[in-house]
């Protein structure tokens, strides 16, 4: 053994035993290996869902947007936000950027870490916390489907020391090695399904292809359609499907609630918690669950919007909610929109907070554009070819209109917020019918949905062939009704 000299050249050389050839044959295996799966972790080969992306889509947005693109409100979250908050309404109502980071599934510590790494990207205004993060858990989930949500929170993080940190917090060690891949995770389960995954490897190939601009900030809506008769019956003869009095907050709740609350008072950022409603119907002894929760919230000193008590009976009504009698309830589309304008009215009204008013700034415009809630709280252009703007920044009598327009079969008339114009109103209008002009009355409601801070925003559905070409004057509806 050791080391001989070449004659001709004078170099050493070195033998090897048997023993070192294995292990260079080892080192090599375990480098191919390792590079195998980090390959087939990036084509998504053994992703079960691919069409289920807003993990990842959430921190590739946020990367892609930040650091030139400040967001201004961060809503923590988990599912209950994904259904129950919409962004960008939020955003076009307070004129700045709003961000859900909202894993589905995931608990507070887990929005702990989120904002961690978020904060080395960009610092927020506010953050929001969302109390159904704090559900009583004791330490890290080890099976089931609260396994599986974690890790694809986990996965596509990019902040590889925030990552370990948040390793032994979020998972038992049997998961430290899977939490990193889902080809480690996943292999077992689609090597006997190939046609799953010949669906994945199309998928990426699909979604490189595409040139997307699409603005995405973070939302996962899923639930279009309210609580069905089958459902409502379920209340009538089982009861709520909630009691509030099994429900614990943790200290596992109390520290991370803490270490955010602490987290944004170093970075000067301002916390408000936030509890999006279920049905009423849905939970009973709702007070005690409020009560166990403001143990946590109440010593913090942080204002705290309430949606489920006192409960608006009026805007949420069923058609806001999942059609479901499992515990977990969350809102539909029409329900997000109802609660993110609350939550904006809230934010502008009672929190007060000296939030960046963007709506000057043409990049910010630019980005928001046509976007969901842009034409309900900001004006749109003169010459957008995609309306027919009927009157713009006119009096009527004594009525301000600050826009009024028409696409398609949906017309929609903003006035001033101090209107004493009421939930209903008639319009006397001229209008072209299948070319033929015609003078008749329009009635319009205000929304239901959309409830923006600076102005009213009043709805109807026109008949098909319809046009309005311009706003003659007001009628009085009590008078309609007299007659």
């Amino acid at each position: 053994m050791g080391n001989n000299t070449n004659s001709k050249k004078g170099l050493p050389v070195r033998k090897y035993t048997k023993a070192g050839h294995l292990l260079l044959r080892l080192a090599a295996l375990m480098l191919a290996a390792v590079a195998a799966v980090v390959y087939c972790d990036k084509k998504r080969y053994f992703i079960t869902d691919q069409k289920n992306r807003h993990h990842e889509q959430r921190w590739e947005s946020l990367y892609d947007l930040t650091p030139e693109t400040p967001i201004d409100i961060v809503v923590l979250g988990n599912s209950h936000v994904n259904t129950g908050i919409e962004p960008s309404n939020l955003s076009c109502a307070l004129g700045c950027t709003a961000f859900d980071m909202a894993p589905s599934g995931t608990d507070i510590a887990d929005s702990y870490y989120c904002l961690k790494e978020l904060l080395t990207l960009t610092t927020p205004s506010l953050v929001i916390i969302e109390t159904y993060l704090m559900r009583g858990t004791d330490g890290p989930t080890t099976e089931g489907s609260g396994l599986a949500d974690e890790f694809r929170s986990f996965y596509p993080r990019r902040n590889l020391g925030i990552k370990l940190q948040s390793l032994p917090i979020l998972f038992g060690v049997e998961s430290y090695l899977p939490a990193w891949s889902f080809t480690l995770r996943n292999h077992e389960l689609l090597l006997r399904n190939r046609e799953e995954m010949e669906k994945n490897i199309q998928l990426y190939k699909d979604r490189i292809a595409q040139n997307d601009d699409h603005l995405y900030l973070g939302r996962f809506a899923r639930f279009k359609t309210g609580i069905s008769d089958t459902i409502m019956s379920y209340y009538d003869t089982k009861g709520p499907a909630v009691d509030g009095r099994n429900e614990r907050v943790s200290i596992r709740d109390f520290k991370y609630a803490r270490k955010i609350v602490d987290l944004c008072d170093k970075n000067g950022i301002e916390v408000m918690f936030m509890t999006l409603p279920m049905y009423y119907r849905h939970i009973e002894n709702y007070e005690a669950w409020r009560d166990e929760q403001s143990r946590v919230i109440v010593p913090t000193g942080k204002a705290w919007l309430n949606m489920q008590i006192p409960y608006d009976t009026v805007a949420f009504d069923k058609d806001c909610f999942e059609s479901t009698y499992e515990k977990n309830q969350h809102m539909t589309m029409i329900g997000s929109l109802v609660a993110t304008y609350k939550l904006a009215h809230f934010i502008n009204d009672v929190l007060k907070i000296d939030l960046p008013d963007r709506r000057g700034d043409s990049d910010w415009i630019k980005m928001f554009y046509g976007k969901d809630g842009y034409f309900e709280n900001m004006p749109m252009k003169d010459n957008d070819p995609n309306f027919n703007i009927v009157a713009k920044d006119i009096m009527l009598e004594d009525e301000h209109i600050i826009e009024c327009f028409q696409k398609d079969r949906n017309f929609a008339l903003k006035l001033d917020k101090d209107t004493e114009k009421g939930q209903d109103i008639v319009l006397l209008v001229e209008a072209s019918i299948n070319d033929e002009i015609a003078v008749g009355r329009l009635d319009m409601s205000l929304s239901h949905t959309f409830n923006p801070i600076g102005h009213k925003y009043y709805t109807a559905r026109l008949t098909s062939g319809v046009t309005v070409n311009r706003i003659l004057g007001w009628i009085d509806p009590e008078l309609i009704e007299s007659e």
